[in-house]
């Protein structure tokens, strides 16, 4: 007997206590508890981190977008004064009347009037300068915040600031410097303006504001950015960087489509890579005057997380998970393993032959439910060995039996042959030949165990039963064959031919009440082979031609009844597949011609080909 037990491998016994592995169910149930547990706590802890971490660029972004709002919203301020004192000097009829009149009368009131308006404008503590001057550069008036550190500005050189070529207005366009500071460094807003007659576009005289960068800086003195993260400057088509309280130009950064919400309508946040950095993500708010606006960037790779607690995190986690386990594992050698080495046990008697039952494994659960079914097989084997026996008896009777009936086909397969040679001796040659036939056609039902025959052997039996036929009719049937020997070795089912022929003579030459002609033929297709039968008979109509192949049997009143068109098509399908099988083709009074599609194989399954 072979021993049916779990291996050691599976299995580890000491001292009564069983010992968890992969191969038993509960250390696979374990495992993937355990293994579930880590990877759903990971997904979620990944999820969190990841959302967390979206959170933090956003809450950054909208950080740094309310920042440059406000920055903006004081900066506007400054530069809607600025642009209050450029109108007012461009349209004062007082100006206006001092550049067009002769002399330099109006000088003094002039200047001084300008100079009360320069101290009365909000953003007078950024006017490092302010020039008016005539188109002739004859008259001058000079005045500004910044004087003690200028050069002197006279008619001979204002052209440097306001060349006389100047007659079309200019917009805040780029950061510069101003000719006439003493230090060359000091950055300034140029503006130039020109002035015109109150009552005209005639130009009269022009006008140069050097505003000093600290509008812009003195804002943003106090603002605090993160590591890694600028200030940016757009004026016009111009883009700054703020470095240590200057204005540095820089290349305008390739960017992409906004991907971030923003709280303000104009604000804009792009991924860029600025002036050769790695990509970040960059934050505009407009100041909402002109087209100047201020950015910030924020690297991408430095969004503050606290990635240290994430991991210290994940490690809690796995541990927990971990001890988990250990607590799963302990309950379920409780719950599980025992009655499951229990039910072993029991299966293992049962192959050892024990059909007993054994109520012991019968708890009330799952388990029980096991138990239950395997002591209700155990009586089930039982009562099937009984049964085996019973039928092995049985068999043997029918052995016996199913002998003595193969006495009866050679019985009369000898008797044919017996009479044969009597109507032989007695010169009765139709009676001779008509036997043979007959007892051909036993022998091969007799011996009919190989399903595939080559086409010469089941035409010789097309033949023995045309002959049978032919003595039937009084010689009316004439079975012309003109298929050549190079097909004989291609493999058709046994007894394909002979329903059809027996179709052609029972329901095609019969009713027409005289002679009839049977003739078949084949030809090589390239792909396959094609066998027919053509019958000068009375003809089917469509109708009677789908009623044929409709139908689980086919009607026939020959000796081969259960074999009909139908089953013909189908044995060809079953064994050759479906492209292959039965078609006809019929016109009523005329003629019938049934059709074989095989393929070019021989019986032993071998490609065929023509010689």
């Amino acid at each position: 007997m072979v021993d049916r037990c779990p291996k050691s491998k599976h299995i580890l016994r000491d001292g009564g206590k069983t010992t968890m592995t992969l191969h038993t169910l509960k250390g696979k149930i374990t495992f993937v508890t355990v293994v579930f547990t880590l990877i759903i706590t990971l997904l979620v802890a990944t999820f969190s981190f990841y959302l967390f971490r979206s959170f933090a660029i956003q809450s950054q972004i909208t950080s740094t977008e309310f920042n440059l709002q406000f920055i903006g919203a004081r900066a506007r301020e400054k530069m809607v004064a600025i642009d209050s004192l450029v109108k007012w000097s461009t349209t004062n009829a007082q100006v206006t009347a001092y550049l067009e009149q002769t002399g330099n009368r109006m000088a003094l009131t002039t200047y001084d009037r300008v100079k009360e308006e320069v101290m009365n404008n909000l953003a007078q503590a950024y006017v490092n300068r302010i020039i008016i001057t005539d188109l002739n550069h004859t008259k001058l008036i000079h005045t500004g915040m910044t004087m003690s550190e200028s050069k002197p500005v006279t008619v001979s050189n204002v052209s440097h600031v306001l060349p006389a070529t100047f007659v079309q207005n200019e917009g805040w366009n780029a950061m510069g410097s101003d000719p006439f500071m003493i230090d060359p460094q000091i950055q300034v807003l140029p503006i130039q303006r020109v002035i015109t007659k109150s009552s005209s576009t005639e130009v009269t005289g022009q006008l140069y504001l050097s505003i000093s960068a600290n509008l812009i800086l003195d804002l943003i003195e106090d603002y605090a950015i993160s590591e890694g993260s600028s200030l940016y400057l757009t004026i016009g088509n111009f883009f700054y960087e703020i470095r240590k309280d200057q204005f540095m130009l820089i290349d305008t950064p390739h960017t992409t489509e906004e991907s971030y919400e923003t709280a303000g309508e104009n604000t804009r946040v792009y991924a860029a890579k600025i002036n050769g950095h790695d990509e970040q993500l960059l934050v505009t708010c407009p100041t909402g005057y002109q087209d100047i606006a201020l950015s910030q960037s924020i690297p991408i790779g430095k969004i503050t997380f606290e990635r240290q607690l994430y991991l210290s995190l994940l490690g809690t986690i796995t541990v927990a998970v971990i001890i988990f386990g250990l607590g799963l594992t302990m309950l379920l050698n409780k719950l599980i393993n025992k009655p499951v080495a229990k039910i072993k046990e029991r299966v293992h008697a049962i192959s050892q032959s024990d059909f007993s039952n054994d109520p012991s494994i019968e708890w009330n659960d799952e388990l029980g439910d096991i138990g239950k079914g395997i002591n209700h097989l155990s009586s089930q084997i039982s009562s099937l060995l009984e049964t085996r026996v019973s039928d092995e008896k049985k068999k043997q009777e029918l052995e016996y039996r199913m002998l003595q009936s193969q006495i009866n086909p050679h019985f009369l397969y000898n008797t044919l042959n017996s009479i044969k040679w009597m109507a032989t001796l007695q010169q009765a040659t139709g009676i001779a030949e008509m036997t043979t036939s007959l007892a051909r056609l036993m022998k091969n039902l007799s011996k009919a165990d190989a399903p595939i025959i080559s086409l010469e052997d089941e035409l010789a039996l097309l033949s023995d039963y045309f002959v049978i036929q032919k003595y039937r009719y009084g010689g009316t049937l004439v079975l012309t064959d003109s298929i050549s020997k190079e097909f004989y070795t291609i493999g058709i089912p046994r007894f394909t031919l002979q329903p059809l022929v027996e179709n052609a003579i029972f329901h095609g030459i019969e009713p027409k009440g005289g002679a009839g002609n049977v003739t078949l033929s084949a030809k090589d297709l390239g792909t396959c082979i094609e066998i027919s039968i053509l019958d000068d008979g009375v003809g089917m109509n469509a109708e009677k031609i789908d009623s044929v192949f409709s139908s689980s049997t086919t009607p026939t009143s020959g000796m081969f009844r259960e074999i009909g068109i139908r089953n013909v098509h189908k044995r060809i399908q079953y064994t050759f597949g479906e492209e292959y099988g039965l078609t006809l083709q019929s016109e009523e009074g005329l003629y019938t011609l049934a059709t074989l599609k095989l393929p070019k194989r021989t019986k032993g399954g071998e490609a065929w080909q023509s010689n």
